[in-house]
């Protein structure tokens, strides 16, 4: 039982680290094009969904990270974007996880 245990919180911490590599290719991609739209990518074994809500300059960022065994995570992030060009500032003004 133990061993199971452990391996489910492997398992979420697996999926919480893609969540998070997908908010970070979301930032990567609005620093030099801040008309983002929603995408998917594999990553890690697993894969995340990267979806945008709402409208610039304040838009959120969800992404959603699902291990290679199914576990899913959250996160999402209410961002502002500033800047005149390329590459824009993004400022983290809220940032929820699992929720």
């Amino acid at each position: 039982e133990q061993i199971q245990l452990m391996r489910n919180e492997v398992y979420a911490a697996q999926a919480m680290a893609v969540a998070e590599a997908g908010i970070s290719d979301a930032f990567a991609q609005l620093r030099s094009n801040p008309n983002l739209s929603d995408f998917d990518e594999n990553f890690g074994g697993g894969s995340y969904t990267v979806i945008v809500e709402g409208s610039q300059p304040d838009p959120n960022i969800v992404s959603t990270g699902m291990s290679a065994q199914n576990f899913t995570a959250r996160v999402k992030a209410d961002i502002t974007i500033g800047g005149g060009s390329s590459p824009y500032i993004i400022r983290i003004d809220k940032l929820r996880i699992n929720e």
